[in-house]
């Protein structure tokens, strides 16, 4: 019976850790998107564009945002991103000032 109580114990505590660790990684997954998309428009940014301003203008980007618009917003510039090399210029005026709908990726 002791053994039985100590596994009831030790699959609560173990619930518990699981519980923990999913409710932060909830509460830290759109900061985890954040960084991962600020990271893919630095490197590929237009060789005009340093690596301090292209993060400067994606803060300004990203906290002009609704907080519930945020992860959506990520996810589109994410999807964007992925099928581009570099971003010209404009491209990265645009996406930044309008959004990655605003334009489309060139062939």
């Amino acid at each position: 019976m002791n053994s039985f109580k100590r596994r009831i114990a030790l699959l609560g505590l173990l619930a518990l850790v699981f519980l923990g660790l999913y409710a932060i990684a909830r509460r830290r997954s759109a900061a985890i998107v954040a960084y991962v998309v600020e990271e893919a428009l630095i490197q590929k940014a237009p060789d005009e564009v340093g690596p301090e301003q292209a993060q400067r203008r994606f803060q300004v980007w990203l906290n002009s945002a609704k907080p519930e618009d945020k992860l959506m917003k990520l996810l589109d510039l994410s999807k964007y991103l992925e099928k581009v090399q570099k971003l010209s210029t404009l491209e990265m005026e645009q996406l930044l000032d309008e959004g990655p709908k605003a334009q489309k990726p060139r062939s």
